[in-house]
């Protein structure tokens, strides 16, 4: 009942930080829209001219252009007035495209030529382009090429002021992500180092690292699909690499976690997706690579697997727990709710990015410049913090059913009366020793006189005799592989290798003990008759073969020694 306590109440904490978070963005949401430096952002008066020479004027977050595809060019243009900006620049985000800006027809920037020329993707990039003292009245005119079949669509606003100005007000506008994009991939990072010592230490379990890889995937994401890598590096291919390598490979973390978290047909299940992700996304590099298909062309096709996949993966993740939910081991069953609310609500947020992107695409007039990743920047967050603490309970409830297995181990194996390892385990423990063909020694023990006390001082003085005698052989063979209690009077020692060396002295060792304790002793006295045997004496027996030996050594000693009242005194 405790443990659902504190569950109860992580859960519950769990949600309000979540909804804590969500009214930080928007209570303090006007607040730093008001710190914005300023900034002006042009989208009226602009002549746009297409391939065809079609001539519009139309708001650039209107313009209705369409999808310009390889070798289609758009220009947009008008007379630049003063703006009282010091060192002015204009910004404008370019998609897969081949930007030429003009001043007066002339040449001012270029970018993406070298790319395209080389057949290599041209990049997205964030053009900041100074304009000079004396562009008041001059005519601005920006170019855009198309790279690719399906290039872009639509026209990004164009920015002017300082350049500092201009990247603070995109660091500003997508705060949200751009902080969850450095968790994730920082967390992500720190769970990929983590995960090989969770793997060696706790049974091989690899949750932690596709965990990891979820994290690292969609932090990597965020960060390159707002151009933040590129603006940390300057290296726009990378960026683009970095991020339809991520997009490409959020699916297979997915279902590597899955994988790894189901047993039986659901892991079957979730391993073929898996596989078929891997090799979707290698044969897709291996396309660009080849130079038969880019590998930024995959988009639609992509997204529409990535639905596919998340509508099954929810439908079956549901199925699993309602034919599972009245099985008789339900140890993760907490966890697995967890981790379906995760896995929903992530679907729900991405689904909600990715049918907006393509209606931007292909139904609107403003294009996929304005299409931005807010369902799934909250997604994520949620995903990896139910992740986190699935994985949180899980390891709870492991820890747990561990501990009460060990304990059963521990009552099926132990001596109750001694503590000692028990008629079972010293069996199992032959067993081993047959199976394995190494050196060892065994020594049989018994402890004399026991009936004796048992009939004349009763049966509580006889368990005091048993378990002292136990304290006196842990005491001498503190080192040894085994101690255990056959039944009754018999006990026997196993020493493995080099503990097995030398055992006469050890022998004596145990008559000393056995002395120290009969000076303290008032009511009986300890004695015992030893046996012991080593495997090498049985060259091709078992090791139940080699305590045979030892226990007739020591019924050779007790006939020898019965009509003395005191082993102890041949020590």
């Amino acid at each position: 009942m405790k443990f659902r306590s504190i569950q109860k109440t992580g859960i519950a904490f769990f949600f309000l930080a979540l909804l804590f978070t969500g009214f930080f963005f928007l209570g303090y949401n006007d607040r730093i829209t008001k710190s914005t430096p300023n900034f002006l952002q042009l989208t009226e008066g602009f002549t746009i001219t297409k391939t065809d020479h079609s001539t519009t004027t139309a708001p650039l977050t209107s313009s209705g252009v369409g999808i310009i595809d390889e070798g289609e060019t758009v220009s947009f243009s008008r007379t630049l007035e003063e703006f009282g900006f010091e060192h002015p620049c204009i910004s404008y985000h370019s998609i897969r495209a081949i930007v030429n800006i003009y001043l007066d027809d002339k040449l001012i920037y270029t970018f993406g030529q070298n790319y395209y020329d080389t057949n290599t993707t041209v990049p997205n990039k964030i053009n900041v382009v100074p304009l000079g003292e004396d562009y008041a009245g001059k005519e601005l005119r920006i170019e855009l090429t198309g790279t690719m079949r399906g290039s872009f669509s639509g026209l990004s606003p164009l920015q002017v002021g300082t350049r500092a100005d201009l990247m603070t007000h995109r660091s500003l506008h997508f705060r949200a992500s751009f902080f969850t994009g450095i968790f994730l991939f920082t967390l992500g990072l720190i769970l990929l180092i983590l995960s090989p010592y969770l793997f060696i230490y706790h049974n091989h379990d690899i949750r932690l690292l596709f965990s990891g890889l979820i994290s690292l995937t969609l932090g990597t994401y965020m960060l390159c699909y707002y151009l933040i890598i590129d603006g940390l590096v300057c290296n726009p291919v990378l960026n683009t690499i970095l991020e339809y390598g991520s997009l490409y490979n959020i699916p297979t973390a997915f279902m590597g976690y899955l994988m790894s978290v189901y047993t039986g047909k659901a892991k079957k299940i979730f391993t073929g997706l898996f596989i078929t992700d891997v090799c979707l996304f290698l044969f897709s590099v291996a396309l660009h690579f080849l130079h038969i298909r880019r590998f930024t062309s995959y988009t639609v096709f992509l997204h529409s697997i990535s639905l596919s996949e998340c509508v099954l993966v929810v439908v079956l993740i549901i199925y699993f727990y309602v034919t599972t939910r009245q099985e008789a081991e339900q140890k993760n069953m907490s966890s697995d709710n967890i981790f379906l609310v995760g896995i929903i609500l992530f679907a729900l947020c991405a689904f909600y990015d990715i049918v907006k992107y393509n209606y931007l695409v292909f139904f609107s007039s403003s294009g996929e410049a304005y299409a931005e990743l807010n369902g799934t920047t909250v997604g994520s967050l949620i995903l990896v913090s139910c992740l986190l603490v699935s994985y949180l309970f899980f390891n709870v409830f492991s820890t747990n059913y561990d501990s009460l297995q060990s304990r059963i181990a521990n009552l099926a194996y132990t001596d109750p009366l001694t503590g000692l390892a028990n008629r079972a385990r010293c069996e199992q423990m032959m067993s081993m020793l047959s199976e394995e063909k190494g050196a060892y020694a065994i020594i049989s023990l018994d402890l004399n006189k026991l009936k004796q006390v048992n009939d004349t001082l009763g049966h509580h003085e006889g368990d005091r005799l048993i378990t002292g005698f136990a304290t006196i052989l842990s005491d001498c063979f503190w080192d040894a592989n085994l101690i255990g209690r056959m039944g009754g009077d018999e006990f026997i020692v196993v020493m493995i290798e080099d503990r097995a060396l030398n055992l006469t002295k050890r022998i004596h060792e145990l008559y000393f003990l056995i002395n120290e304790w009969n000076h303290k002793e008032t009511k009986f006295s300890y004695s015992a008759s030893y046996g012991y045997a080593y495997s090498y004496e049985v060259p091709h027996g078992s090791a139940q073969e080699v305590y045979m030996l030892a226990d007739n050594r020591m019924y050779e000693m007790k006939r020898e020694h019965q009509s003395k009242t005191e082993v102890t005194a041949h020590a």
